[in-house]
């Protein structure tokens, strides 16, 4: 866990508990971390952070995790949801391949022990992408940012949630993954937004 400075700002702004957590390593999978068992774990860790704060429990999820983030926010498991660099659909197509080490990541998910090739990944791919939330009308308030450029998240991912109820989309241009480039202009979106939703503690 590298973001702590981000995840103590977010805190700090909104008066939330903070339960940073991180998809599994390498073979620590028992089961695929993917929209369904590892929707069911996240939405066990949201219950769980219920208990400990407040109350109330805001998703932040960054790359892989703005995937559980987004999740989360569809289906109204969380109070309000930010998505930034997730993956959602378009980037798990099956004609999709995966580039700079990003195959190892969503191996990590799947509970491999190794980098998985392309046919590994055919032969047991589980229902990653979250079409079945997309066509609910169920989502709490949510922010969607990611860069224009990422090679890893198509931009239809981050597209497919204009016009959306209560949802904010940003597709920021001269910027890839996550935005990184451009995060000073991400945490401004991000902040704006939460005083816009009144989530921020020093609007209550």
């Amino acid at each position: 866990m590298d973001l702590h400075g981000l995840f103590e700002a977010v805190a700090l702004r909104t008066g939330m508990g903070v339960l940073a957590f991180d998809i599994p390593g390498t073979g620590e999978c028992a089961g695929p971390m993917d929209s369904e068992d590892g929707a069911d774990l996240v939405r066990a860790l949201a219950i769980e952070a219920r208990a400990l704060g407040n109350g109330r429990v805001l998703h932040l999820g960054i790359s892989m995790g703005g995937h559980f983030s987004a999740c989360s926010g569809l289906a109204g498991d969380v109070d309000a949801a930010i998505v930034i660099g997730g993956p959602i659909e378009a980037a798990f197509a099956r004609d999709r391949t995966f580039a700079y080490g990003m195959e190892g990541s969503v191996g990590n998910a799947l509970g491999f022990e190794h980098e998985p090739n392309d046919v590994q990944l055919a032969r047991i791919w589980p229902p990653f992408d979250l079409r079945p939330l997309l066509n609910l009308n169920a989502n709490v308030p949510m922010l969607v940012i990611n860069g224009a450029g990422d090679v890893h998240v198509p931009q239809q991912d981050t597209l497919v949630f204009v016009g959306r109820r209560d949802t904010e989309v940003h597709l920021l241009p001269d910027t890839g993954h996550c935005a990184a480039s451009k995060m000073p202009q991400v945490l401004e979106l991000m902040f704006e937004w939460i005083d816009r939703h009144q989530l921020s503690s020093a609007g209550r």
